[in-house]
């Protein structure tokens, strides 16, 4: 990762750390949680950038077990408050130097995968390989492109980014890749991904991917 954008991934950061308390905020009247019901989540589950465990105790409810990992510890103070008394192991890692212990069932992640550079996309789904058991299924919610409309978008940017202002005023970049369904598929396809996307009325992005060898 270059220094330009190691420090945009670095102010990423920050802004989460800093957006802790108000980050639940974004599901406040958001049927989002139904569209964990139609992914096939199942066995041990990875959850990478978990967050404040929105999805956690869903994904708990269908596991054998749960690690769930994010780099600001204030959302996982407050991930470990929801998930009291189930199977869930939290991590605190930069999932851009992280490698995985062991394999799982299943790697889920949501409103991740439109934060990850495009100089980094490669090197994040070979992880996410590393980390799936033979058989295993990728599971993602994220951001549809219909959503690039409602953000700054910062203009002569090598990577792209938006800036986002958080309750205090202060302004912060955060790296943010809209993708229709066709461009993503087409992207994983040349990363030995299979997948299935689909883009929801609210608007989401939904979608599994495998890899190709284990189809």
């Amino acid at each position: 990762m270059d220094d330009r954008v190691a420090a945009l991934v670095a102010e990423q950061i920050a802004y989460y750390r800093a957006h802790a308390p108000d980050y639940d905020d974004a599901y406040l009247g958001k049927d989002w949680d139904r569209c964990i019901e139609e992914l096939p989540i199942t066995g041990d589950i990875l959850v990478l950038a978990c967050g404040t465990g929105h999805w956690t105790p869903l994904l708990a409810a269908r596991a054998r077990s749960v690690t769930a990992l994010d780099a600001a510890p204030e959302v996982l103070a407050l991930a470990r408050r929801r998930v009291r008394g189930l199977p869930v192991e939290f991590i605190e890692a930069d999932l851009f130097a992280w490698q995985p212990p062991r394999r799982f069932d299943t790697v889920f992640f949501a409103f991740w995968l439109t934060h990850v550079p495009p100089a980094r996309f490669a090197a994040f789904w070979s992880m996410v390989h590393t980390a799936l058991a033979p058989g295993g299924l990728v599971c993602f919610i994220d951001s549809s492109s219909r959503e690039r409309g409602s953000e700054q978008v910062l203009a002569d940017q090598s990577t792209p980014t938006v800036c986002r202002r958080l309750r205090d005023g202060s302004e912060h970049r955060v790296v943010k890749v809209y993708y229709t369904p066709i461009e993503l598929a087409a992207r994983l396809a040349e990363l030995g991904w299979s997948t299935e996307i689909r883009e929801t009325s609210t608007p989401l992005l939904v979608g599994t991917a495998r890899r190709t060898s284990d189809l």
